[in-house]
């Protein structure tokens, strides 16, 4: 095993799981390292809606109290295991987790952990991960995109959506975006999309096949919900598939069976957390794909708000009122709001 000697580290912790949780910072012992692991020095952890959640005991994951909460960060590379070849001592890196991003040291899976571009800084890489891997799960493990296919993309201005959109433009498709917020969707990615319509339920599907020679989309990739979600059937192509990633409208509306019938559709469901621990040969050869495309500029990544520990009140009121489209972040161990090295 590589590594290097390490005392306390510091860390965000929360103590009780409650509306307004009891979270500190203070010191705690550093991780041990397993030989399947990578011991890595967190610089900047992305803090999300779900981080929340689960500050709260409201999300799927319940860590035992107390915990360190984050489900992804980046920055060096201190200790790995005997089993991990891909890493070495001092590597930049953004690694996915369950929890434990907003500390000093962080211990993750090393299938999990995949170096950066010198481009990217870490706060940009600390929101990379989780979005642009479910974006590329939903692209490629359940609708298995395939070059000159059109793509219709919900909630764009979210996390996943962004990434999905940037992402089938990136390797060839033509994109379509539904949003309600038409003049904020070409404004933030102009680039990234070929066009973009309104989200309203009622014209969806006439809005998609007039813009595709009547055929509809090949792929749509949905994680809006609410009363759209029906209506996204009507405006896929035959043999089209459905991804459903998320509700963020609400209860999905019902999707009619004979609808699928008539233009053999798929509907999958994503849970891409789930391929953490079931696929990692996958999970580290989509995030070693992804990366490459930040690298080449394909995949521009939007610098987010920074926030130092002391910050952690006014950072979880960026995330809950949605102040910012471009992500919050920690700073771990840094002085002051900086980009990375």
């Amino acid at each position: 095993m590589t590594t290097s000697r390490r005392s306390d580290i510091t860390a965000l912790q929360v103590h009780r799981y409650h509306e307004t949780p009891i979270i500190t910072v203070e010191a705690i012992p550093p991780p041990t390292c397993g030989p399947h692991d990578v011991v890595m020095a967190p610089r900047a952890a992305a803090l999300h809606v779900a981080d929340l959640l689960m500050m709260k005991g409201e999300y799927q994951v319940r860590p035992e109290l107390p915990f360190v909460p984050g489900m992804e960060a980046a920055g060096l590379v201190i200790e790995v295991g005997d089993q991990v070849t891909h890493l070495a001592l001092g590597d930049r890196v953004l690694a996915l987790m369950t929890h434990g991003a907003i500390a000093g040291a962080a211990v993750v899976p090393g299938a999990q952990v995949a170096r950066i571009p010198a481009s990217m800084t870490y706060s940009a890489a600390a929101t990379f991960g989780i979005a642009y891997f479910t974006a590329y799960a939903a692209l490629h493990f359940r609708a298995g995109l395939r070059a000159g296919e059109t793509v219709l993309v919900t909630g764009a201005l979210g996390g996943v959506g962004r990434a999905a959109a940037q992402l089938a433009k990136a390797e060839g498709a033509t994109v379509l975006v539904a949003s309600r917020d038409l003049e904020g969707v070409r404004s933030e990615l102009r680039e990234h999309i070929d066009e973009v319509v309104d989200a309203d339920p009622d014209r969806i599907a006439q809005a998609i096949k007039s813009r595709t020679d009547g055929r509809g989309a090949d792929v749509v990739v949905d994680v809006v919900g609410g009363p759209l979600l029906g209506q996204l059937v009507r405006a896929t192509a035959w043999e089209g598939r459905l991804v459903i990633v998320g509700f963020a409208a609400g209860t999905p509306s019902p999707i009619k069976p004979g609808h699928l019938l008539v233009k053999n559709i798929s509907v999958s469901g994503l849970q891409s957390t789930d391929y953490w621990s079931r696929c990692p040969d996958r999970v580290q050869a989509a995030l070693v794909r992804l990366l490459a495309l930040v690298d080449a500029g394909a995949l521009p990544v939007p610098e987010p708000h920074e926030f130092r520990l002391d910050e952690i009140d006014a950072a979880m009121r960026a995330v809950t009122e949605s102040s910012s489209r471009r992500g919050v972040v920690l700073l771990i161990d840094q002085d002051e709001r900086t980009k990375a090295e």
